[in-house]
């Protein structure tokens, strides 16, 4: 599976909200069988990062060109079920 796209307004940072937002797509991903999810986070959003990690996620060593940003990377990360 795929956590992609995910958003937390900043005003609701700080809170939980990000962390309950993960729990969420892995419970549902647990609920249809999957083994794995799989993110990518931008190398610049280290708080993001940080967020994944506390949820179980780890670097996979995979490293992408960031589609719209020369001056990115897009780091892969991943957790098992």
């Amino acid at each position: 599976a795929t956590l992609f796209g995910m958003y937390v307004a900043p005003r609701a940072r700080g809170r939980g909200v990000g962390e309950a937002l993960v729990h969420a797509v892995l419970d549902e991903a647990r609920r249809l069988g999957k083994s794995e999810v799989v993110l990518a986070v931008t190398s610049a959003n280290a708080a993001a990062e940080a967020l994944y990690a506390r949820c179980g996620f780890e670097r996979t060593g995979a490293v992408h060109d960031h589609p719209r940003r020369p001056d990115l990377s897009e780091i892969e990360m991943a957790r098992r079920l």
